[in-house]
């Protein structure tokens, strides 16, 4: 199994790139747009939300981001899962929102550095 560390930094000398810092500097959420209708059934009140590393210019691609914490600007009408598992990101609807809810994805990198990044749910 790989490390949670790992995963979350791509330490000094990654990709043979000397002592370039190729440690996350933020969270690209994806999708970055998403909806789901509030009244039908799991999955479809639903949306499934992912956490990519974003690196500086020069580092090797990194890996998605495990276990990422989730949190939404709307919790009354929206709740978001933040397990170590495979429901880690998905976002269920349980009312209509009076517009674009903000879901953020937040994280420690490798260097202690908090980061994290956005997207938008719309529930109908």
């Amino acid at each position: 199994m790989i490390s949670y560390a790992f995963l979350l930094s791509c330490v000094v000398g990654c990709g043979g790139k000397g002592a370039q810092d190729c440690n996350f500097i933020a969270i690209s959420v994806i999708p970055q747009n998403g909806a789901a209708n509030h009244a039908a059934i799991p999955p479809g009140n639903q949306q499934k939300f992912l956490a990519g590393g974003v690196v500086p210019a020069g580092c090797p691609p990194p890996p998605a981001i495990v276990g990422a914490t989730w949190s939404v600007s709307d919790p009354v009408n929206v709740t978001i899962s933040s397990a170590m598992d495979s429901t880690n990101g998905t976002a269920t609807c349980k009312g209509v929102t009076a517009g674009a809810v903000t879901v953020t994805a937040t994280s420690t990198a490798g260097n202690g550095k908090q980061i994290s990044g956005t997207g938008i749910l719309t529930c109908n």
